[in-house]
This record gives C-alpha cells, structure tokens and sequence, in this order.
C-alpha cells in the first residue's frame, strides 16, 4: 500500500514538474517577444528613450538618443541625468524626478537637453517610475525631439506656400468645385478672367456661368466627373462678369472620401483668341488652296461651260424632234450639277459658321476631291474603301476641304512623283481607348504618302497654326484640317518617320444606322405630284424671279414677285386684308442699297407671329444656313436647287391640292 502511494505521489510531483517546466517555456517566448521587441524599438524608433537608476545613473539609452546626444557607451557610465538638463530647467526637472520617486503621476512635460558637444535639444515627452516591493528602481523616459517636429512643420509650411504660389502665379484657371456646383476655390487668373472677387466667388455656382447653349453638355460632363474618378477633358463657354464669352478647354478630376464626391478639380486654359484665330485661318486658308487650285477650277469650269452652251445650242437646232432635246437638257442638267459641285468647294475657302451637316456616304467625295487636286500632278492616288463603309453625319464641303489638304499636302512631300494610297474602313471604339474618342462606331479615313516624312521634332507641332517645314507653305492647311475634323466630333493624328512617308488618319463618328443616307436619287423617285398655294417672290435679281415663278407655276402654284423687302411688306399685308394670304415667301436676304430678308422677316413676324420661314442659301457658309431657327427660319434647302428639290421642300409646307392657310417664308441667300 505504502509502494502505491509512493508511486501516486511521484506522478503527481512529475505532472507539476511538466506544468512548470511549460509555463518557464511559455514566459522564455514570451520574454524572447519582448526582448525582440524592445531591440526593435531601440534600434527604429526615432523618439529618445533612457532609463535610469533612482540616482539618475543612466542604465539604457537607444540608438536614437546617442545618435542625438552624442554620447558613447563609455561616457554614459559616468553620466548623470542631470548632466544633460539645461540649466535653466534643472529645478523643474529635479521636481518631476522627485516627484516620479513618489510614484506621482505626471504629465507630458517639456525641457531641455544638452548634447556633448554643448547644443540645445528641445525635447517633449513622459516618464515612468518602476517599483519593486514598493520601492522605485528606475525611470524610463520616451522623449520626442521637438526640433525636428518644428523643422518638419517649417517644411509643411514652405511646401504649402510654395504650390499656394504655384496655384496663384500660374496663368491656367484653377477651380475647386462642390458636388453641388458650388465653387470652392479659384486662383487669381480665374477671378481676372471673368471679373469676379474672392468675395463674389464665395456665392457662386458653377452653373451661373456657363453659356446657355452648353448647359446640357456641362450638366453630362459635371455628372460624369462626380461618378468615377477618372481624368475627364472639358470644352465650354463660360460668361465673364461684364458678359463676354470665354472659350475654355482643359481637365476635371473629382477626389473621392469612402467612396463619396468631396470636390472636383478643374485646370483649364482660356482659349477664346485660340477659336478666333482658328476662324480666321478657315479665310485665310484660301491664299494657298487657291493658289494650288485656281488652275484646275478654271479648266474644269470652262469644260463644264462648254458642254452646257453646246447642248443648249444643239437643242436649238433640234426643236422637232423631242428626244434630242431631252437628251441635250439632260446633258446640260449633269454639267450644271457638276458645276454646283465646283462652286461649293469653291465656297469651303470662306467657310466661317458651323458645318452643315447631312447624312452621307463619303467614298465619291473622297474621290472626286483627290480626283480634282491632283489634276496635272505627277502623283497616283489608289483607293481601298470598305465595301460596308459607315455613312457619316459630315458638312460635305468642309470634308472636301479637309481631303485636298491632304492631298495637297502628300502631293507636296513627293516633288518627284509618287503614289498616295486613301483607305477607309469601319472602326469600333471601345471605353479607355488612347485615342481619346468617345467610345462608340466610327469610319477611318487613311492618307498615306511615300514621301520624306515627317522629323519627330516636328511631329507635336504640325497641327499647330503657321507651322511649316516647306520652303512654299503657310503652315495653315493642316491646322485648318483639325479645326474642321475637331468641330465635327472626330479626331486626326500622324505617323511618320523621316524617309518613309507619312500616314495620316481621321476618325469621323458614323451616323446612326436608324438616318437614311440623303441622296438626290430618292428625290429623282418622287412622283411630280402638283401642289397648290400662292407664293411671293422676292429677289432683286428679275432672272432669279421670273425662274422661280415659272417653276413655281409649273408646280402648280400662284405666284407674285417683289424686288425688295418693303415692296413684299406691302404684298403680304394686300393679300392678308383681301382675305388672300401668302401660302409662301421665296425672298432673297441680300438686297443691295434695301431691306435684306432677315430684316424683312423680323417685320412680319411682328405682323404676322405665325410667319414659317425656310432659308435657302447660295453661301452655304452663311451662319443663317447652320443656325436658320435663331433667325426665325424652320427649315433650310441650298441653292442651286432642282424642281424636285424645291417641291420636296414645299410639300413639308403645303399640302397638294388644298391651299395651306400656314404663312412660311422660304428666304435666299445671294
């Protein structure tokens, strides 16, 4: 029994013996962790850290207080705390150190160390007292060094000032805007800019300035930038304080907090004198097209003089017999729309308002404009057109405008001859592309030449006004062109290495598939059903007049000629007492030493509100034919125009064989 016991007992002594012999592991881990630790913070920590005896003798010190300090192992043996205080802070430090003795608690203090080789070290930090059976055996001090927290805050100070200057100095427009559309912030070019003060900024929105016509647009942008953070690009009209419209273009980023909008931030430039001068090289252009085509025109127009006065003269001589007669007038017909081409490339060198836009297919303009640059050059054009081409949404005279000055260009980059090769084809472009275009459908148009090439030196400024690396060349052409493709939503670059050519591409947006392309032939298939309404004509030129009448009368209608706007004033106001009206005007704008058409308009539609108007413009570039409703106009036909175009035109307005009793006025530019 005594044996078993004994054995019981020598079990129990080893599984305490196991237990303690865990729980010295356990504390020797947990030791090693903190021994691990604290070297850590020795040797990383750049707060000062010591540790000394009640005495004040030093017993550790880290790496960051030598370093600071300057003392050494071998002299911290012989260091006293109050070896280092300043003198002027000695009684207060050897208050807190007789206080810490006391176990007292004491709060973040400041004071002053001297390092050994005598400088002052500002310090700010908290000390602990370490006791044992009640009695104090060391004080440990965690101190940070105030000087360098001054010189970091000196350093934030001069970063501030210094891009406080940057952002008030710099001659973009800074602005800081609140998801509301409040602004924030602006720096001191904005504010001279469009004439506000700092105070005047502070109740600003925003939507307060921007121009009316790009409200939609911005509000889309605005949207936009505060949904994701991303680089968005910005193009609008501001309004100035005074009034004035200021053309802006740059960038808008929004910076986000936990996924929330706090502000966007928009650099822009002021680029007003920027589109003034892209206006006038649309004028200015002309001195070197011209130059270049002046011949070609003259040759083909006197071609095209020559096939109209020879088939009216061969009609003459054929009055009895009617199918020789409709093949001359035909014939005449064909060469008079050639010539309607001619004048309108002619008019594409005065362009000045915005393009007008019609839906297309481009391969025939493409060709036909390459075809006439290079007639009498020694250079070969081959054309590699998708079969699936894309219509586009173009102003068929300024994208002939933009094709000879890219032939012009290529023609001028092989002096010896050559052979340009034009592609087109359909490009889809996706979100986040490095075209910088809209994602969606567009047509891609390709100008390859094999001639010298372009320096890359040269490449970043070729699109640049009156730059220019041709000894005969205004440097307008190309700068025009991406005036012309930009204000149609699209985009032109280059490729190019010197010795191998160069390759220009455009990207013009495809029109949607749902718009029909818009064609003379569709014309051409209308029945020449008659219409009926009376009609006044107004043109101070008799040739115009008494052609539009008889056109007019063949169609079916009742028609009363003016040579002037208070003359057709007068006709007008007959016919609406005579209980008569005009169904509509045909009037010329332009009448030399008497009231135009627009200012005739203005008249009626004060005497007759409901007046419609449609212009119909030789000078396709006229700001009436782009933007015809701010002129009272509803609609717009260019001129020369055919029978069926012009009863196309009025059938919108009259309905066949009921006199409409709607007032329209269908205006002409000379």
């Amino acid at each position: 029994m005594t044996h078993e016991n004994d054995q019981l007992v020598l079990a129990q002594k080893i599984k305490e013996l196991e237990r303690t012999v865990a729980e010295q592991k356990k504390s020797i881990a947990l030791l090693k962790n903190k021994a691990q630790l604290f070297d850590a913070l020795k040797s990383t920590t750049s707060d000062l850290i010591h540790s000394v005896t009640p005495e004040g003798d030093f017993l550790f010190v880290n790496e960051a207080w030598q370093e600071t300090m300057g003392y050494s192992d071998e002299d911290l043996k012989t260091l006293n705390l109050m070896d280092i205080v300043d003198p002027e802070c000695l009684e207060k430090c050897q208050l807190i150190f007789n206080d810490l003795l006391l176990g007292e608690n004491v709060e973040r203090s400041k004071t002053v160390f001297i390092t050994k080789d005598g400088q002052k070290v500002s310090v700010e930090g908290r000390c602990g007292t370490s006791f044992e059976d009640g009695k104090a055996v060391s004080m440990t001090g965690v101190f940070r060094n105030l000087r360098e927290r001054h010189v970091n805050a000196l350093a934030l100070m001069e970063s501030e000032e210094r891009y406080r200057d940057l952002f008030e100095n710099t001659n973009d427009l800074i602005q800081l805007v609140s998801p509301d559309g409040k602004l924030l912030y602006v720096n001191r070019a904005w504010r001279e800019t469009f004439g506000y003060s700092e105070e005047e900024v502070i109740n600003l929105s925003i939507f307060e300035l921007i121009s009316p016509d790009q409200h939609a647009h911005c509000q889309t942008i605005f949207q936009k930038v505060i949904d994701e953070p991303r680089l968005n690009n910005i193009d609008t009209v501001f309004i100035a304080k005074d009034g004035r419209k200021i053309s802006i273009e740059g960038s808008a980023i929004c910076k986000f907090v936990d996924g929330n909008p706090l502000r966007t931030q928009c650099i822009l430039r002021n680029v007003t004198e920027k589109r003034r001068m892209e206006e006038e090289l649309h004028k200015a252009l002309k001195i070197e097209s011209l130059g270049v085509l002046a011949g070609g025109i003259a040759h083909d127009f006197n071609n095209l003089l020559t096939a109209i006065l020879g088939n009216v003269s061969l009609a003459k001589l054929h009055l009895q017999s009617p199918d020789k007669i409709r093949d001359c007038l035909t014939n005449t017909e064909k060469a008079t729309q050639r010539a309607k081409s001619l004048t309108q490339q002619l008019l594409t060198f005065s362009k000045g308002g915005a393009p007008i836009k019609r839906i297309t297919t481009i391969n025939d303009l493409i060709v036909d404009s390459t075809v006439f640059t290079l007639r009498g050059a020694n250079v070969d054009c081959e054309y590699d057109f998708a079969e699936d081409l894309w219509a586009v949404k173009v102003d068929e005279g300024q994208l002939s405008q933009v094709t000879q000055n890219m032939v012009i260009n290529a023609k001028q980059a092989m002096p010896a001859g050559g052979t340009i090769i034009i592609r087109g084809k359909n490009k889809i472009v996706e979100p986040e592309t490095a075209l910088g275009l809209a994602p969606g459908n567009y047509v891609e148009l390709q100008f390859e030449d094999q001639g010298c090439g372009i320096a890359q030196e040269h490449l970043s400024k070729i699109f640049d006004p009156y730059f220019t690396s041709k000894p005969s060349g205004s440097g307008l052409g190309l700068a025009i062109s991406y005036s012309i493709i930009k204000n149609h939503d699209g985009l032109i670059n280059v490729k190019s290495e010197l010795g191998r050519g160069a390759a220009f591409s455009i990207y013009l947006p495809a029109a949607p598939q749902a718009e029909e392309v818009q064609s003379n032939a569709a014309e051409d298939e209308k029945t020449a059903a008659p219409i009926k309404g009376r009609v006044l004509v107004m043109d101070d030129e008799e040739f115009v007049r008494e052609i539009s009448m008889e056109i007019l009368n063949y169609l079916g209608c009742e028609c009363v000629a003016a040579a002037d706007g208070h003359v057709a004033i007068e006709l007008y106001m007959q016919a609406q007492e005579n209980n008569n009206p005009f169904d509509i005007l045909i009037m010329d704008l332009t009448i030399p030493g008497s009231m135009g058409g627009v200012e005739t308009l203005e008249k009626l539609l004060v005497l007759d509100p409901n007046v419609k108007a449609l212009v119909s413009s030789g000078y396709a570039n006229d700001p009436a034919m782009a933007n015809y409703r701010d002129y009272g106009f509803c609609g717009v036909i260019p001129k020369p125009f055919r029978v069926e175009e012009l009863k196309t035109t009025l059938d919108e307005f009259l309905s066949s064989g009921s006199g409409s009793t709607s007032q329209a006025a269908l205006c002409s530019l000379k």
